[in-house]
């Protein structure tokens, strides 16, 4: 019951590695260079730390005058992506608390 939610959750997942390193290679190189430690090659930026992480959101989130088209372009696909994730997120907890107020139970005896 859970599956198609979970389905679409990672697949959201994937797709952020993606974005994201789209989104730090349109942002200017001193912005990003703002940023706390991260890997050089933005595709390997998802390893990066938790600080990182929440620096770049936070940065998705601000709307500059002086931004390019382009950063723009990628901050508004990187925060629909953030409302994409947080309403699955969202539909998961409800979902699961349901099914487990109705009964279900994922590993439990009788299985």
């Amino acid at each position: 019951m859970l599956a198609p939610l979970v389905l679409a959750y990672t697949v959201e997942v994937f797709y952020q590695v993606r974005l994201q390193a789209r989104f730090l290679e349109a942002i200017p190189q001193e912005v990003r260079a703002g940023f706390p430690r991260h890997p050089k090659r933005a595709l390997f930026s998802f390893l990066a730390s938790l600080r990182f992480q929440i620096a770049v959101l936070r940065y998705a989130r601000l709307n500059l005058p002086d931004d390019a088209a382009a950063t723009t372009y990628w901050k508004r696909r990187m925060r629909a992506s953030i409302i994409r994730e947080s309403i699955l997120l969202g539909c998961l907890a409800v979902s699961t608390g349901v099914l487990l107020w109705l009964g279900w139970r994922p590993l439990g005896p009788g299985r």
